[in-house]
Parts: structure tokens; C-alpha cells; sequence
């Protein structure tokens, strides 16, 4: 079962090879499972949570959170994707990663609206 804070990797890195971090409770809401993902920080990037190495394993370089590219996707989706090896998991971020990243899904500017709604109405980020 799919939770917040797990991670994981397309298995077909040609088409993406980010680090996707689950930012919604599925077990509120297994039909709307919002994802956001890692990506190289760069300074015209969103600043909104910036990852410093070691902060996860998969951290080899300082990263941003891309909320921009943030994916909806259903815990049936997930499962499926997983079981026939089209994704990958990883080591799930800590306590302390998970508050960064809602903290910034909370001010993000790219964060889609019906996406923010999702974490609003889950109680994991305020209404802004």
C-alpha cells in the first residue's frame, strides 16, 4: 500500500529519471494521489524546498522539489505500475524532508490549484 512520503522511479529512465515523492495521504483519497519529484536545482527553478545531499539517499547533488511537473495518480495506477515493474520504490523521504516539501507544495506558485486543494482538504498544508 502506497503511503505519504513513499518514493519512486519510472523503471524506463529514457522517459524520466526523477525521484517522485508521494505528497498525499492515500489512504484518504486513493483516487487522487498527488506526486511531486526531485530535479537539480538550478536558480531559475523554484526556490519553494531546496534538498541539500544526504538529505535522502537518492540526493547525489543539491536538488529542488518540481512542483510544476507534479502528477495525479490513483493508488490502482501505483500498484499496477509496481507490480509489472513500470516503477520502481524507493526508501520513502523522513518526517522532517515530508514537512519541507508540503511547507513548499504550500507556497509553491506551480503547485496546481486542484492539487493544493487535495493537501488542504487532507489537513496537510493550510489553506493559503
Amino acid at each position: 500500500m502506497a503511503k505519504l512520503g513513499d518514493t519512486f522511479r519510472l523503471t524506463n529512465l529514457g522517459i524520466d529519471s526523477h525521484l517522485h515523492i508521494i505528497i498525499s495521504d492515500p489512504t484518504q483519497d486513493s483516487s487522487r494521489i498527488v506526486t511531486v519529484n526531485f530535479t537539480s536545482w538550478r536558480a531559475d527553478k523554484d526556490q519553494s524546498c531546496i534538498v541539500e545531499v544526504r538529505e535522502h539517499r537518492f540526493i547525489k547533488f543539491k536538488s529542488c522539489v518540481h512542483y510544476r511537473q507534479d502528477r495525479l495518480i490513483t493508488l490502482a495506477q501505483y500498484e499496477h505500475s509496481l507490480a509489472t515493474g513500470d516503477l520502481s520504490a524507493h526508501e520513502p523521504v523522513n518526517q522532517d524532508l515530508l514537512r519541507r516539501i508540503l511547507d513548499g507544495a504550500a507556497v509553491s506558485p506551480f503547485l496546481p490549484l486542484g492539487n493544493r486543494q487535495i493537501l488542504v482538504e487532507q489537513g496537510l498544508i493550510d489553506r493559503e
